[in-house]
């Protein structure tokens, strides 16, 4: 499941609403990119397991992955470390 989130992500597409809306003037919760991070984290119910399994993986092809997949994978874990911060729930750490 964790390993197709990256091709979900990149199939993942804005609803066309929110596009016109952004095109009108709308204010939306950030930029469009940042709208349809969140979205999609939502939608699929993102863990904070499946941002760690991203994040600790090498940026170099695994051996079951073709050169488009690990462009795809690649994307995905820039977008997830830009908006880590947005996504991670820290309530589940006690101090």
């Amino acid at each position: 499941m964790r390993y197709e989130l990256a091709k979900q992500f990149s199939e993942f597409k804005l609803p066309n609403e929110v596009k016109q809306a952004a095109k009108a003037g709308v204010q939306l919760i950030g930029s469009l990119n940042f709208t349809k991070m969140m979205m999609f984290a939502n939608e699929v119910q993102l863990t904070n397991d499946d941002i760690d399994y991203f994040m600790n993986m090498r940026p170099q092809r695994q051996e079951d992955e073709s050169y488009d997949d690990m462009k795809m994978r690649g994307k995905f874990s820039k977008a997830l470390l830009k908006y880590r911060p947005h996504l991670y729930d820290y309530s589940v750490y006690k101090k």
